[in-house]
């Protein structure tokens, strides 16, 4: 690595805010800004302040950046985190995720050699294009959901995803909060998915497997940042039209996703689209507006456990030594006890 790499490579929590590849771009900061007036034009009590009266003689300034919310300490957590997060996936854990590009290499190669050679025929049209981009966006999309749902349902992997609901406020930093594990893991498994489609397509349709892009990223995903995305982490609740929540996922359905309410949990787990979780039952479309308290609820009533960086890193291992690997020793142990008195009998 040279030293311009590294240094690039330093700056990158930085970068992230002027790359238009990346969801933290001030472009959709932009678009998320206009969203957000919008709801305290119209709606100006949906945040911190239950009276709209006074939350718009506050001022949206206030309204946008309330200080019980900015100056939290899960939200100062957070912003430490979103630094060295970001410095530990570009420079150690990035490494071990798969990339798209590579699973789709693999993928073709590998019909090549089972079917032998194939998308001949085929002329480069704007359909098979969006065709592409469609299918590769919705397999990123169905990949990034089953990590999520799995982090959900798999006890050993949920400790590593409270990380994340842990959260007892949301602004747009919290998005970040994503342990490093689940980061690869998260990372890996839509990579693959992803690889695996347009793989496939590459194979059937040859070069008119023609994936549409912005910024050298899927179009689907680019759209999807421009639509207010970074208001899924924030106090701005901004609904879809229950019928477009059942196809995208609206900010304030990721809101309910981290309501401490038993009745939300495990629900809406979807990145981009609905359809996954109106398919598994999980999916939950708001009709009004929802007052949401953030965190883990009576889950484990551990928040407190991740307001500083150090719990945010290992509270996930000292969670699964307590509640996995020590009764597992124990169970072991008895087992041998026994086996051993066996023998002596």
């Amino acid at each position: 690595m040279t030293f311009e790499e590294f240094f690039v490579r330093l700056l990158y929590p930085a970068l992230v805010f002027i790359l238009p590849s990346e969801r933290w771009s001030a472009i959709y900061f932009a678009t998320a800004l206009l969203a957000a007036f919008y709801v305290y034009w119209r709606f100006a009590e949906r945040g911190p302040d239950a009276d709209a009266t006074t939350a718009k003689q506050r001022g949206f300034l206030r309204f946008l950046f309330p200080k019980e919310i900015w100056t939290h300490p899960s939200a100062r957590a957070d912003y430490a985190f979103f630094v060295i997060n970001k410095l530990l996936i570009i420079f150690v854990f990035g490494y071990f995720a798969l990339g798209s590009e590579t699973v789709a290499a693999w993928t073709g190669e590998s019909l090549t050699r089972r079917f032998g050679e194939s998308g001949e025929g085929w002329s480069s049209h704007w359909a098979l294009s969006i065709l592409t981009t469609l299918a590769v966006a919705a397999a990123l999309d169905f990949g990034l959901w089953l990590s999520h749902y799995l982090f959900h349902k798999i006890p050993f992997l949920w400790e590593f995803h409270k990380v994340h609901h842990s959260a007892e406020v949301m602004t747009p930093f919290t998005a970040a909060r994503v342990h490093p594990v689940e980061d690869v893991a998260a990372a890996s498994l839509g990579a693959l998915s992803a690889g695996l489609a347009y793989g496939a397509m590459g194979y059937w349709m040859g070069p008119a497997a023609h994936e549409l892009t912005m910024f050298e990223t899927n179009v689907v995903l680019i759209g999807f940042y421009f639509a207010a995305f970074v208001l899924r982490h924030s106090h701005v609740w901004l609904a879809y039209p229950v019928w477009l929540q059942h196809i995208f996922v609206s900010p304030a359905q990721h809101h309910i996703h981290h309501s401490a309410d038993r009745a939300h949990w495990d629900k809406n787990m979807g990145f981009i689209f609905a359809l996954w979780d109106w398919a598994a039952g999980t999916l939950i479309a708001p009709k009004e507006y929802q007052r949401i308290t953030f965190g883990l609820g009576d889950r484990s009533g551990e928040e407190v456990a991740f307001r500083s960086v150090k719990g945010l890193y290992f509270r996930p291992f000292t969670n699964i030594e307590h509640k996995f690997l020590r009764p597992a020793l124990a169970r072991l142990s008895a087992l041998f006890v026994a086996q051993h008195k066996d023998r002596q009998g």
